[in-house]
């Protein structure tokens, strides 16, 4: 039978469970899978920085292959006609269309959400997460027909880290001014999506150089090596590429909360800090207030996105010159899943990658 990945224990080990095939629901369709990312939260459930009960199917980041369609389910989001063997994306998270949020078109916001990942495996149809030979999609979650054009490695991680840095910076202008903390899969993605909205500026920070080097191919304008730097040294740099005075836009994907305020010094005044990475939970920082009053300065936490960002992020890899590949180097097959979370969160890689 086919596997899935399961979480056993907080830290690990990974094993892989088998579960039957099931029939695939009306407006629903069955996909096998054809390659997944590692992604930043990925590793706070492995770690236990999430609430989140084991045994636990992981995996949310991915790119499948229509094995089976369900009655009714005839085109993708877009109109475009679905056939077996067709590769798709989908959003792992759905929206209940009804709450506050929702009926104000802030369905990113939902207050009923639901995220793939909280169905249970123990239930049919079983495959729902992105570690394992095949994935259910429900009604909910709207499909997007990948072009053939664009290779599984670019495609994998855009229905999470390309489509969440997306709308996270949907509101830079041209001649902005970015700072992204993190050269992580978020981080380089984001530096891609600055430079292409016209950013004047995207400086990276980071304590690891190899990442930079990426980022360098990227769009970010400079990489900064904060590995032997103090805070204030990194904040000198910035402000040295800005004028003097600062940012308009800070990315946090580093998902450690110290950062946040290090963030907020690096803004100028009016400036915005987007919060992104910091997911796990429980977790706290200090802040001095007044440097929000009197800087005209704010935070705005950012989750998830709105589905049609997937069909933008399509175009985006379609039409632009990134060596998106570069982000998913050799994947580590579903049998070493806990060799590839190993070599994840060593961060010896932009993006972890599993292929079954």
């Amino acid at each position: 039978m086919p596997k899935l990945a399961l979480l056993t224990a907080y830290g690990g080990p990974i094993e892989l469970a088998e579960f039957p095939l099931t029939q695939t629901a009306p407006g629903t369709a069955a996909l096998k899978l054809r390659m997944a990312g590692i992604c930043g939260s990925d590793l706070h459930i492995f770690r236990g920085e999430l609430p989140l009960p084991c045994p636990y199917a992981m995996g949310h980041e991915m790119v499948g292959e229509i094995a089976e369609l369900g009655e009714g389910l005839t085109t993708d989001a877009t109109g475009a006609p679905l056939a077996v063997g067709d590769r798709v994306v989908t959003p792992y998270f759905w929206t209940c269309g009804q709450c506050h949020a929702c009926a104000r078109g802030r369905s990113h916001a939902c207050q009923n959400l639901m995220a793939g990942e909280f169905r249970t495996q123990d239930q049919p149809p079983h495959f729902v997460a992105a570690y394992g030979e095949y994935y259910y999609t429900t009604r909910r979650q709207p499909l997007y027909k990948v072009p053939d054009d664009l290779s599984d490695e670019a495609v994998t991680p855009l229905n999470c880290a390309l489509a969440q840095v997306l709308f996270a910076l949907r509101d830079v202008r041209l001649g902005d001014t970015v700072v992204i903390q993190g050269a992580g899969g978020l981080g380089i993605n984001a530096a891609a999506v600055a430079r292409t909205a016209g950013a004047a500026e995207v400086i990276v920070i980071d304590k690891i150089a190899a990442r930079l080097d990426v980022a360098a191919d990227f769009g970010a304008t400079h990489c900064i090596d904060a590995s032997g730097l103090s805070a204030a040294e990194v904040a000198e740099s910035v402000r040295a590429r800005t004028d003097g005075i600062g940012a308009d836009w800070v990315l946090e994907v580093v998902g450690i909360p110290g950062v946040i305020p290090d963030g907020l010094g690096l803004l100028n005044n009016g400036g915005t800090l987007l919060e992104v990475g910091n997911v796990g939970m429980g977790r706290t920082f200090e802040l001095d207030p007044s440097i929000l009053v009197y800087g005209n300065k704010s935070i705005r936490g950012v989750m998830l996105y709105d589905p049609v960002t997937l069909a933008i992020g399509l175009k985006f890899l379609q039409h632009t010159e990134f060596p998106f590949h570069r982000l998913m180097p050799e994947p580590f097959h579903l049998a070493d899943v806990n060799d590839a979370f190993a070599s994840a969160g060593a961060g010896l890689v932009p993006r972890g990658a599993l292929v079954p």
